[in-house]
């Protein structure tokens, strides 16, 4: 056996969001945190860089340093043919670029006294004596508990024997310099939908960068590499000489197990993406916050701990990713209808907006939406708009 370099609280694998911000809360809290991922930092990262304005409510420290832009407008377009911008009197989305925002939580942690150890790949894992052992490409350490949040593709989740993934989409993605877009979009983010069978297209202005990029359902992976290449030629942007780079997007949307004796998973390792919108930071972020409550736990003498933090997500994330999956389902298959209703309509428009922002949840929505009451506040609120004109 190899010798024990050093001996930790908590070993997290995976310096994403979810990594990064559990490894603050719990040195935060006390805790001798050690944060691992097989990447040399600041690193690239496949992302949109989209995040929700719940992302800044959640965080226990100011990211505004590193917002690029404010997102109000919306250009939304149907099948590459038909479009319509519309505007929102409050920031949709911020974006960021994910190699410096990464970077930017890891140095959070740092600061506070995590360990953080860039550069190395898991070889093995064992669990004995109520300690787990976790190998790396040159040293050997011990951890009292390990956290997988390693994305989608999870070590830790294959070698702990953890399986939380029901269904994969793939996002594909460029990032070009945003003066080859001939189109403004310094305050717009883009969204195509309809072309592809349950995906959809964006594109993200960042501060010189454009994030353009399709995710779809992993068995459309040719055609979504073609729906990219239309989604840039209707923006009018020469293909040459950009690299194509994608990544898994995991989707959990039933109680699969996501944790075992001193261990569990955060963010996509735990398959916590929203299945409409493709966003996983919020729920990266969320999923680690839950599990940094249930290991402060565990710490102080709580053996049920990993079993509550399943209970936590389940109660508090799962839903609304269910939600979000059967709303999606209904919105592709109403998609012209729904693309026609956004453009004519405050409410739904509002609504939309809402979502994006965070401030209102598909379960939120499913308990409130009644045919009824959507089609007389539709009437209503059309109504008292031609009144005022």
């Amino acid at each position: 056996m190899a010798e024990i370099n050093k001996t930790y609280d908590v070993a997290i694998v995976g310096a994403g969001p979810a990594g990064s911000s559990l490894a603050f809360w719990l040195a935060q809290a006390g805790l001798k945190v050690i944060l691992i991922d097989k990447e040399h930092f600041p690193r690239k990262k496949v992302c949109a860089g989209g995040l929700p304005n719940k992302v800044l409510d959640i965080l226990p420290f100011d990211i505004r340093p590193v917002i690029e832009k404010e997102i109000f407008q919306v250009n939304l377009v149907y099948k590459l043919q038909e479009e319509f911008t519309r505007s929102y009197h409050k920031a949709l989305v911020h974006t960021v670029n994910r190699e410096i925002f990464d970077d930017f939580l890891v140095q959070k942690g740092k600061s506070i006294g995590v360990e953080f150890s860039d550069d190395q790949r898991i070889i093995r894992l064992n669990f004995e004596k109520d300690y787990w052992t976790v190998a790396t490409s040159d040293k050997t350490i011990k951890a009292k508990v390990i956290v997988g949040a390693d994305g989608a593709n999870s070590f830790v989740a294959k070698n702990i024997g953890l399986n939380p993934i029901d269904f994969l989409d793939i996002g594909i993605q460029v990032e070009i310099p945003i003066q080859l877009m001939k189109k403004d979009l310094n305050g717009t983010i883009a969204l195509d939908w309809g072309s592809i069978r349950n995906g959809y297209a964006w594109v993200f202005p960042k501060n010189n960068l454009l994030s353009i990029g399709v995710k779809g359902p992993a068995i459309l992976g040719k055609q979504l590499k073609a729906y990219l290449l239309e989604v840039l030629s209707y923006f009018q942007i020469k293909t040459e000489n950009f690299n194509l780079r994608g990544h898994l997007v995991p989707h959990r949307i039933s109680k699969k197990p996501i944790s075992r004796e001193q261990a569990l998973l955060v963010g996509d390792a735990a398959g916590m993406v929203d299945y409409w919108t493709g966003e996983g930071i919020f729920y990266a972020i969320k999923s680690s916050q839950l599990a940094a409550q249930q290991i402060e736990r565990f710490f102080g003498g709580d053996q049920k701990a990993f079993e509550n933090f399943e209970i936590a997500v389940n109660k508090e994330i799962l839903p609304e990713l269910i939600t979000s999956y059967h709303f999606s389902r209904i919105f592709n298959y109403l998609s012209p209808m729904a693309f026609r209703i956004i453009r004519k309509y405050d409410y739904p428009w509002d609504v939309f907006c809402r979502i994006m922002r965070g401030d209102r949840t598909f379960v939120e929505v499913k308990k409130r939406f009644r045919p009824d009451i959507f089609l007389r506040k539709l009437l209503f609120r059309s109504q008292r708009a031609n009144f005022k004109r």
